[in-house]
């Protein structure tokens, strides 16, 4: 048997991790590429029981009407600790949270712990490293990435670790009955309607740069790590007029 070096062992595990472009590739061409996944199915998929289903108020994470991070990232604590999901001593400290000004946190939103957005290495290449959390049915606004800062436009993708997402970019219109745009975003429009549900280990890439997209986590929540290079916020656009100015200015 010819033996296989490291090296070309490492390249071909990196094509298949490739995976299929969200919005581009056909079902023949995912079909072809198989499941990406690289962890064990949550127990949820293997047909084991699971713990009672995390459920949140969204009064509670306003304080005289001002939505209060720290309960928040409380929040997000409670959503690791259900995922076993390591929660390291500075977790809640590091946390970015936001309800986007829209009072209604629960229903659109993000925490994120941002791990490395790196300007050069000594290659001259850049790279982010970044990991998201949703609470269960929450929305990440639609939105998208343009030059900014005298960096590239940003491109990344998404690994599920735990629970699923519904992540939606460019492509045909096939959003399932179960998405429902909340209210708060742009009256419950969305304008990029194709997805996919993207289940713990998986991976799934940006369909094209400067485009817009968005998620939704399924009832569980999720909880993804983001991969990309350079990210600047200043260069982050989204499609809500009233998002987009709260996103920018605070």
């Amino acid at each position: 048997m010819e033996k296989i070096n490291r090296r070309s062992a490492l390249l071909a595990a990196g094509a298949a991790f490739a995976g299929v472009v969200a919005g581009t590739a056909s079902e023949s061409e995912a079909a072809a590429w198989g499941p990406r996944r690289f962890f064990a199915r949550p127990a949820a998929e293997q047909g084991q029981p699971t713990p009672a289903g995390l459920k949140f108020n969204n009064e509670d994470f306003y304080t005289d009407g001002k939505f209060n991070e720290d309960k928040a990232k409380d929040a997000i604590i409670a959503l690791c600790r259900y995922f076993n999901y390591p929660v390291f001593p500075d977790l809640k400290e590091r946390l970015w949270v936001s309800d986007y000004g829209t009072g209604k946190y629960t229903e659109l939103g993000l925490a994120c712990i941002g791990i490395v957005n790196h300007d050069k290495d000594k290659l001259g290449q850049t790279f982010m490293m970044q990991d998201l959390y949703l609470l269960p049915g929450q929305m990440l606004p639609e939105h998208w990435h343009i030059k900014g800062d005298g960096i590239a436009v940003k491109n990344e993708g998404w690994f599920i670790r735990h629970g699923k997402s519904f992540i939606v970019g460019i492509g045909d219109d096939n959003l399932p009955p179960e998405i429902k745009i909340p209210e708060c975003h742009m009256g419950g429009k969305v304008e990029v309607k194709h997805g996919k549900w993207v289940n713990a280990g998986e991976y799934v890439q940006l369909a094209k740069i400067e485009t817009k997209h968005w998620q939704m986590a399924g009832p569980e929540g999720c909880i993804l790590t983001e991969v990309a290079n350079l990210h600047t916020n200043s260069a982050v656009r989204h499609n809500d007029p009233g998002i987009n100015d709260h996103f920018l200015n605070n």
